[in-house]
C-alpha cells in the first residue's frame, strides 16, 4: 500500500435518533443515524405479525401450497 494516501480511521461515537450510542471506526468526525439495531422493528422482533394481506394474497398462497406445507 502507498503511504500517505489513505484517510485516517478514528474511533467515533455514532448517535441514533432513539438515543442509543454505538462506537465504530470511521473517517468522518460526526455521524447520526435515523434507525439502529436497538430501535429497528426487525431487530426488535416485531415484523412477524405485520404481514399486510391485501386482497387475500397470503391466504390464496397458503391454499395453493397447502399439500406441501402439511408434510
Amino acid at each position: 500500500m502507498k503511504k500517505g494516501i489513505h484517510p485516517e480511521m478514528k474511533l467515533i461515537t455514532v448517535k441514533c435518533a432513539c438515543g442509543a450510542e454505538h462506537k465504530i471506526y470511521s473517517t468522518v468526525e460526526n455521524m447520526r443515524l435515523d434507525v439502529c439495531s436497538k430501535c429497528h422493528p426487525f431487530y426488535k422482533g416485531e415484523t412477524g405479525a405485520q404481514i399486510l394481506d391485501t386482497e387475500g394474497r397470503v391466504q390464496r398462497f397458503k391454499n395453493k401450497y397447502k399439500k406441501f406445507l402439511e408434510n
